[in-house]
């Protein structure tokens, strides 16, 4: 499963059976008719007639649902909430704006979290396809299902590029699916999709170390550390309870109804549009009155511009509906162009944000693709 594609696809090879003999094999002699006379069988009219009534009740009994029908669905309706719009809604009460904003670090989610998050929903995608390669009858019912898994996936990558880490655990595990997805688009022969979410996770180009001899406790305690890593970034169970998974932002397929409404219910990206303008509005003033030794100043800033972006990466990730969303979606790429100053990284992960939105839109005439822009490369995208 790879990172950043709308669809997934799997492939399958049927194996064929030969029912002829070897060469060179003679074929077995004719039975002479006694032989024959001796093997048939006589069939009573009343045996007859039962056996076809067995083959009729077998023909007509219900059978087990099998692929996507054989889920059995929730019925209560969750509020979901994606990676990326997380950070808005946590802001801390203050009395200004700049205290408000200088309080980000302290509510912002884990990386380790989140990219457990990403990796669950992976997972349930990855059992989608499952299940629709059984019986696909009602894939394009349930197509709002992968749609909103997807999103999900997504906007948790994108969110764990963007925001700051808040530990050593947590920029450990950005480094480490930052070089994870870009390894596997390179293995795809995806270049520029590599150097973009290298970018975006800001990975630097490794130097080459010398082989040299390693301690044995240093080795065995790196072990230990990166095993602890490991499971820091390990999705909940799948058999965990709804509740104990909604708590930590995880859904199943069998939360269709709630995954349903979530991606109908999509976000105003107008208004998103012009929240990011205003953030990027007092991004740049705060910076321009940071002192020496003003912090607040400086982490507001900060988190000015963090959320900014993530708002943008909203308003690209999100396939348009109407002519009013594609506006938005012009007037961000219209930031992006001209905010050539602001970090790489989250250009970057806008970039991305913009690919994968197109990618949806272009799967249903329910949207609407922007068709004008839909293979732009922005200025340092690569």
């Amino acid at each position: 499963m790879t990172f950043f594609v709308a669809a997934l696809t799997t492939d399958r090879s049927e194996g064929s059976s030969h029912l002829t003999g070897k060469a060179g094999q003679k074929a077995p002699k004719r039975r002479g008719r006694e032989e024959e006379s001796c093997c048939r069988v006589a069939v009573t009219p009343g045996k007859r007639a039962e056996t076809m009534t067995k083959n009729a009740i077998s023909n007509t009994a219900s059978r087990k649902p099998v692929g996507i029908a054989s889920l059995v669905l929730a019925t209560t309706i969750r509020p979901i909430c994606e990676d990326l719009a997380v950070l808005a809604d946590r802001l801390p009460e203050a009395p200004a704006p700049v205290e408000r904003l200088a309080g980000l670090p302290n509510i912002a989610p884990a990386s380790t979290a989140v990219i457990a998050r990403a990796t669950f929903h992976d997972n349930e995608l990855g059992r989608f396809v499952k299940l629709m390669s059984k019986d696909d009858t009602l894939t394009e019912e349930r197509i709002d299902t992968f749609n909103a898994l997807n999103l999900l996936r997504q906007s948790a990558y994108l969110a764990a590029a963007l925001f700051e880490p808040c530990s050593d655990d947590d920029r450990w595990a950005k480094d480490y699916i930052g070089e994870c997805l870009a390894s596997a688009a390179k293995r795809q022969g995806d270049a520029a999709r590599a150097a973009l979410l290298r970018k975006a996770f800001g990975i630097a180009p490794r130097a080459r170390k010398k082989s040299s001899t390693t301690d044995l406790g240093e080795m065995t305690a790196w072990i230990q550390d990166t095993v602890r890593r490991m499971g820091l970034i390990r999705p909940p169970a799948a058999d965990a309870s709804a509740d104990e998974l909604a708590r930590v932002g995880c859904y199943r397929l069998e939360e269709a109804p709630s995954l349903e409404d979530f991606f109908a219910a999509a976000p105003d990206l107008t208004s998103l549009a012009e929240e990011a303008m205003d953030l990027l509005a007092k991004a740049d003033t705060w910076t321009q009155s940071v002192g020496e030794i003003d912090r607040i100043f400086e982490q507001a800033a900060k988190s000015a511009l963090t959320l900014a972006y993530a708002a943008i990466a909203r308003v690209g990730l999100w396939p348009a509906r109407t002519e009013r969303d594609l506006h938005a979606k012009a007037t961000c790429r219209a930031i992006l162009r001209d905010r050539v100053a602001d970090p790489a990284s989250a250009r970057a992960v806008a970039a991305m944000a913009y690919d994968l939105g197109n990618g949806v839109a272009a799967q249903s005439d329910r949207f609407k693709v922007e068709a004008k822009h839909a293979t732009e490369r922005f200025p340092g995208q690569g």
